[in-house]
């Protein structure tokens, strides 16, 4: 933060003053320059406050005017004349000349060297970059603070939004928006969405900085040696140096917050994979009684699903254990035969209302045993683990009782010995495989959905009709009201050029929308 002109003057007092009547500007200084020649202007940048004995001067109102205007086009911020050395007093039509040319005059009177304005200047200037220190040390402390709490990312995004005077969102590692503060920015930040998706097409996650509207916004990627998601910061042009570095700090926060919250549900599945050993061993009352110490409420009726890999799949992983793939469309790794890799991926998976129980299989066949709900889009939504081809199988068992658990994961595990990378193999009724994923393919479904593109809601509300196939059911599902949904829908048909009610064009976007990870 740089002085201004008025705070200089009342600083210094009668030391510095205005040559006339009026009050001084609040315009900044960026320095203080002395000199006596007749053109001072190229060695100056712009912004400073010129003193001068006006030595060089010529006795000559043409002159004198010609000379405030080369100041005041250089962007000089003000002229101020030294008394007594050589002028004994301003001369007669400077200061006309000088508010002709929009440049402020003032006087430095004698006795007062010009040594004492550039002191009381850059004393200024040591005490403003201690208080923007200060006020740094305090928004870093306040971070901090927020990371520790019981809502720790909210927090952060709220404290880091309120620090740089603008806008945060937080995202998933395909750009889905998360959370936002505040929550009028929701819209903004969903626009991020293509932009992410374009910095997970080049690789390795790195920054990313972008106009957007009139504010200037910087994407950062959340995560170590694997994405977590992305932090975005928006701020009103120009975005300030401190909101970066502070956006930094937010990201190592968020960072460590991620993967300790990850350690901890990867410990919690110790205890649900002694409950899931319990129902394959057939003690149905027992992993009753220990479901019942972690709060968990375990249904009649449920479905075995394993989760295995292969040596192929690790070693397209990069050949380290939990490094993962990143699935097509979705900026997210895909499932390899690493258990804690598989378990990371199905707490990263949306609606996850499906999943009861997860674990290390307790028969060491599979990498992972899971217990889900008996309901409709189990299949598909298990069927997100996996990419075409390589990495990790799924085999999903029929529906059965609890007390019919250990028969259903005996012939899952015999199911996963015939099953081929990349496939899911429902034994209730039906196999499935995940869509074919091809260059072509994928160029279709990008020039299919390209209408809905950076309209992340109509997406949401198009997925959720056609996977409803009711407008009811599908506002429920977003949490809102129908006639949004239907306008929605509207506005979305028009964008497509096509009717949600033709079937042709219901399959079509479903597959475009499946390849595009969207569904």
């Amino acid at each position: 933060m740089l002085p201004t002109l008025r705070d200089l003057c009342r600083s210094l007092g009668d030391d510095l003053r205005p040559a006339g009547p009026g009050e001084v500007p609040a315009v900044e200084v960026t320095a203080v320059h002395v000199s006596d020649l007749a053109d001072p202007t190229p060695f100056l940048d712009g912004g400073e406050l010129l003193l001068t004995t006006g030595l060089g001067w010529q006795p000559s109102l043409l002159w004198l005017g010609g000379y405030v205007r080369r100041l005041a086009g250089r962007g000089v911020a003000a002229l101020a004349l030294g008394i007594g050395p050589v002028h004994a007093a301003v001369p007669p039509g400077l200061p006309a000349a000088a508010a002709a040319a929009g440049l402020p005059l003032l006087v430095v009177p004698a006795p007062t060297p010009f040594l004492a304005v550039s002191r009381c200047y850059w004393s200024m200037i040591a005490e403003s970059g201690q208080r923007e220190l200060a006020q740094t040390l305090s928004a870093h402390r306040s971070l901090v603070a927020a990371s520790l709490g019981e809502e720790p990312v909210p927090a952060v995004l709220r404290r880091l939004a309120v620090a740089i005077g603008g806008w945060t969102a937080h995202l998933a590692p395909d750009g889905r928006l998360r959370s936002a503060w505040p929550a009028g920015r929701r819209g903004t930040a969903r626009e991020l969405q293509a932009a992410v998706r374009r910095l997970n097409a080049v690789g390795a996650p790195t920054s990313l900085s972008l106009p957007l509207g009139p504010d200037d916004v910087v994407v950062q990627p959340i995560g170590d040696s694997r994405l977590l998601g992305y932090l975005a910061i928006g701020h009103p042009r120009p975005l300030p140096r401190p909101a970066q570095q502070l956006a930094m700090t937010a990201v190592a926060l968020l960072t460590l917050e991620s993967i300790h919250a990850g350690r901890l549900r990867l410990a919690a599945r110790t205890s649900e994979a002694m409950i899931l050993g319990l129902l394959c061993a057939g003690e149905v009352a027992a992993a009753r009684q220990a479901a019942g110490f972690l709060g968990l409420n375990l249904p009649d009726r449920v479905r075995v699903a394993l989760i295995g890999g292969t040596q192929a799949g690790q070693a397209q992983a990069g050949g380290r254990p939990g490094g993962g793939q990143l699935q097509p469309g979705s900026g997210e790794p895909a499932a390899t035969g690493d258990p804690d890799e598989v378990l990371l991926r199905l707490d990263a998976l949306p609606a996850a209302g499906h999943l009861i129980l997860a674990g290390r299989d307790p028969g060491e066949v599979a990498a992972c045993a899971v217990l889900v709900r008996d309901a409709p889009g189990t299949a598909d939504w298990l069927a997100r683990l996996i990419t075409p081809g390589a990495g990790a199988s799924v085999v999903l068992a029929g529906p059965v009782d609890l007390d019919q658990v250990a028969g259903s994961a005996r012939r899952a595990r015999a199911a996963l010995a015939d099953a081929a990378p990349g496939e899911l193999a429902d034994l209730g009724g039906h196999a499935s495989r995940a869509p074919l994923d091809t260059p072509r393919l994928r160029a279709w479904a990008q020039a299919r959905l390209a209408p809905l593109a950076g309209e992340e809601h109509l997406a949401e509300t198009v997925v959720a009709v056609l996977r409803r196939r009711s407008e009811q059911d599908a506002a429920r599902d977003l949490g809102v009201h129908r006639h949004t949904v239907r306008h929605r829908v509207t506005r979305a048909q028009s964008l497509l050029g096509a009717s949600l009610d033709d079937p042709d064009v219901r399959a079509d976007l479903w597959l475009a929308l499946r390849l595009a990870g969207r569904c």
